[in-house]
């Protein structure tokens, strides 16, 4: 399976979650494991991809595609880093946390899609 496909299956399960709050058991599971796998991600590319010719001989680091890319995870990280922030004030109680945690869902579901594109835009098949 292609880090493309399994990125992209793991978004299709996170938009299912997000989608059944309600489901206690099945929401929190699934957006714990895509955040897991958005932050294992990095690293398996980094361990199994060849980097090194791709960014720094072929200079493809100074492409724009690949720093909107970083400047994309980083968004990420900082909405997932909230978004746990935020779902562990919902289960201590704190009801004026939804509306917060709802809309940072909604904006990591755009910003999720928009690292899917620019990932497999820049997606080396070799």
């Amino acid at each position: 399976m292609t880090p493309f496909l399994a990125a992209s299956l793991s978004y299709l399960l996170m938009l299912a979650a997000y989608y059944r709050p309600r489901y206690r058991f099945f929401h929190i599971p699934v957006m714990v494991s895509t955040l897991i796998f958005d932050i294992s991600m990095p690293i398996f590319l980094y361990t199994h991809r060849h980097w090194w010719h791709r960014l720094i001989e072929e200079e493809d680091i100074f492409s724009f595609g690949v720093w909107m890319h970083l400047g994309l995870l980083f968004v990420l990280y900082i909405l997932e880093g909230t978004q746990v922030w935020t779902g562990r004030k919902i289960l201590l109680g704190d009801n004026q946390a939804r509306i917060a945690h709802h809309q940072q869902g909604r904006a990591l579901l755009m910003v999720r899609a928009l690292i899917l594109i620019t990932g497999g835009i820049l997606a080396d098949p070799t």
